[in-house]
């Protein structure tokens, strides 16, 4: 081999061999998300008390529970919380939703429920509630979450073959 291509080939391999070395240093977004993040178990008839008590009932009702079902004083902010879902509603996604609402709010929703600096309309309840109270209500609000499987109509996918 000539003296050009050893070079190119030498080159090549730092080239790959640094590529490789920085997706193992350099953390993905996904790599710093705490998929395990797990906090204590949690007591749900006091995280009933702590929705109530840090006023989780002026913007949010809870889908089937008789206490939590009165549309609250901010009707335009009101969101419903728990109920029939597709996806699953993780204990991560609660509790970022609960100290960090601006990270959770959909892009379909966000003039509704951001301001004009683009923060959550949702107060920021860090400083006042207890790590007591997040344990508790994201023990309750996560019962109150029924994953259900979508119904298609048997044509919903024309284009596969129905196997037995």
């Amino acid at each position: 081999m000539n003296k050009s291509i050893k070079t190119i080939c030498l080159v090549v391999v730092v080239l790959a061999l640094c590529l490789s070395l920085s997706i193992l240093v350099i953390p993905s977004k996904e790599a710093k998300q705490a998929k395990g993040f797990r906090l204590p178990p949690g007591d749900m008839q006091m995280g009933a008390r702590a929705f109530s008590d840090l006023n989780c009932v002026e913007c949010h009702t809870v889908a089937g529970s008789d206490r939590f079902s009165t549309v609250p004083g901010n009707p335009e902010l009101h969101v419903v919380l728990g109920g029939n879902v597709h996806v699953v509603k993780t204990y991560g996604e609660l509790v970022t939703a609960i100290i960090h609402p601006s990270e959770s709010i959909r892009a379909e929703h966000l003039e509704r429920y951001m301001d004009a600096q683009g923060n959550s309309t949702m107060p920021d309840l860090t400083t006042q509630m207890t790590t007591r109270q997040l344990i508790d209500l994201v023990t309750y609000l996560q019962a109150q979450y029924d994953v259900v499987i979508p119904e298609f109509p048997d044509n919903y996918y024309p284009n596969t073959f129905n196997i037995p």
